[in-house]
């Protein structure tokens, strides 16, 4: 089941990107959907599932946006592994825990396709930190919108923890 809700919302950001690029055109360098999901898949805790939805969404969003292949895939496999490893320690839940989680793993990606981009490429990205406080902000808060209403439509914790064994 949380596969098809994954499939679903990987379908529903890619359709939010293609609709984002073909209006506003610099909207994406300002709002990422792909990170909205990737943490919402990770705040369950399974890391290797983690890991897996990081690549799928980072492909589809690196074969629609025209970047280096497999860069939005490796950071957002990065961003997957720490918020699923975290949680599975701390089993976070609520709001404020996922826009916690959201900003921090926005951060994270930015800062690792910055440096990605700064050694593959030798290039700088112009105005980096401002585009990455404004992508926080536009991210954080819309990504807990979407929590809150998968909320009330669901009228339970929308993400499940999964069951770690006891012991080593």
């Amino acid at each position: 089941m949380r596969w098809l809700r994954f499939i679903i919302g990987l379908l529903i950001a890619l359709t939010l990107h293609s609709l984002l690029d073909s209006f506003f055109p610099n909207a994406l360098a300002f709002f990422d959907p792909y990170i909205i999901l990737v943490v919402y898949y990770s705040m369950g805790g399974n890391v290797l599932g983690a890991i897996v939805a990081g690549v799928m969404a980072g492909l589809v969003q690196d074969a629609f946006s025209g970047a280096i292949f497999g860069l939005h895939a490796f950071s957002l496999t990065v961003c997957a592994y720490i918020v699923a490893y975290i949680n599975s320690r701390l089993m976070l839940r609520g709001t404020l825990a996922f826009g916690a989680n959201l900003g921090g793993a926005v951060i994270v990606n930015e800062l690792v396709i910055y440096i990605l981009v700064n050694i593959l490429l030798r290039q700088r990205i112009e105005m980096f930190e401002q585009g990455l406080i404004v992508k926080m902000i536009f991210t954080t808060l819309f990504g807990m919108l979407v929590y809150q209403l998968l909320a009330i439509l669901f009228r339970e914790e929308p993400i499940e923890a999964t069951k770690r064994a006891a012991g080593w």
